[in-house]
């Protein structure tokens, strides 16, 4: 068939047409279809992205304490001590919200565990009390005043972390009474149910006459973190610091023993 060269002309032409629609429509099912606008938008979401992580901040401080705690018995003294880590993280920015920003503090290791008879042992727990101060993340604050500034002004974060970075290593201070942790003996080691409160200012009536506190001192240390010795003392400790002692948690329970949990004497490495 012959065909004049106009005519080819156009046929070429359709046939270029057709192909390049093929194509676009190619493309189209390739992007998933994209509408128009949707790169733009991508690139928008960057830039608010990059902006609200500018305008959030963290800083970090850590350090190793010694709580060393000294008994006084009818036989002699008796101590222990542990060595504990505390992280605290600091997050601020205009964009944050506030209940999301200030410090945030984590504790890694034991409490300080005291055998005060034999088969009698004194813990001083790691955390358990309303009282802040009385907790390993507020010993250094209570025993250093790191909160302290001329004119009865706070300290803000950074000038925490810099009193306390410029403290002696090992070297130990008395830890104020109203920071003293929270401590717990049991009538049986080998039962957590029978945990009891001591009471620090009269330690005999929870063991014996001639038994009491006679120093809690803090210092801070680059000793390592204290480990593996609670679960020697405490073999039903277990891995989960949310665990209750109580195998069973009845809701209408107040009692000291509910209000405990396994984190309260160790905190692992997570």
């Amino acid at each position: 068939m012959n065909v004049s060269p106009r005519r080819f002309r156009v046929m070429s032409r359709m046939a270029d047409a057709a192909r390049d629609k093929r194509e676009r429509v190619v493309r189209a099912e390739g992007r998933g279809n994209r509408p128009r606008g949707a790169g733009l938008k991508r690139v928008l979401f960057a830039v608010v992205l990059a902006g609200v992580t500018l305008s959030s901040c963290t800083r970090e401080t850590s350090w190793h304490q010694r709580l060393t705690i000294v008994v006084e018995t009818p036989t002699g003294e008796v101590s222990g001590s542990s060595v504990t880590e505390v992280r605290v993280v600091d997050t601020y920015g205009p964009l944050i919200p506030r209940e999301a920003t200030g410090p945030r503090a984590t504790v890694r290791g034991e409490a300080v565990a005291i055998e005060v008879l034999p088969g009698k042992w004194l813990f001083a727990l790691l955390d358990g009390d309303d009282n802040v101060l009385g907790s390993a993340v507020g010993w250094s604050d209570a025993a250093y005043c790191l909160s302290c500034a001329p004119g009865g002004k706070q300290r803000d974060f950074a000038a925490r972390a810099f009193e306390l970075d410029r403290q002696p290593l090992d070297t130990p201070v008395p830890l104020p009474h109203e920071a003293w942790p929270l401590m717990v003996t049991f009538a049986d080691i080998a039962d957590p149910t029978s945990v009891a409160r001591v009471d620090p200012n009269d330690v005999a009536a929870s063991f014996c006459p001639g038994v009491r506190l006679k120093a809690l001192t803090l210092e801070i240390t680059r000793a390592d973190v204290t480990e593996g010795r609670l679960d020697q003392t405490l073999a039903w400790l277990g891995p989960y610091a949310e665990r209750p002692l109580l195998a069973i948690i009845d809701p209408s329970d107040y009692l000291f023993r509910a209000s405990l949990r396994q984190g309260n004497f160790i905190m692992r490495q997570r």
